[in-house]
């Protein structure tokens, strides 16, 4: 499998079951397409299973980290 990082982006206007990758490249994450009662998004780190809040501690700060939009190919 092969990952190609994409556009830079928005955690809110990433579109819901895609991957992506944070601007320091050190973290590859999943946004559902749920949210809290708090309003945070759902989006998770591949390989600990924890929330990404992208260092912030507020969901309008985690909807507007910037992340890469990163797409899949099977090679």
């Amino acid at each position: 499998m092969r990952l190609k990082i994409r556009e830079l982006t928005t955690l809110q206007k990433l579109p819901a079951g895609s991957l992506f990758l944070t601007k320091d490249e050190k973290t590859l994450g999943m946004k559902t397409e749920y949210m809290t009662e708090t309003g945070a998004i759902e989006a998770y780190i591949i390989g600990s299973g924890e929330m990404f809040w992208g260092g912030t501690n507020n969901p309008d700060a985690q909807k507007t980290t910037e992340v890469y939009r990163v797409k899949t190919k099977l090679i």
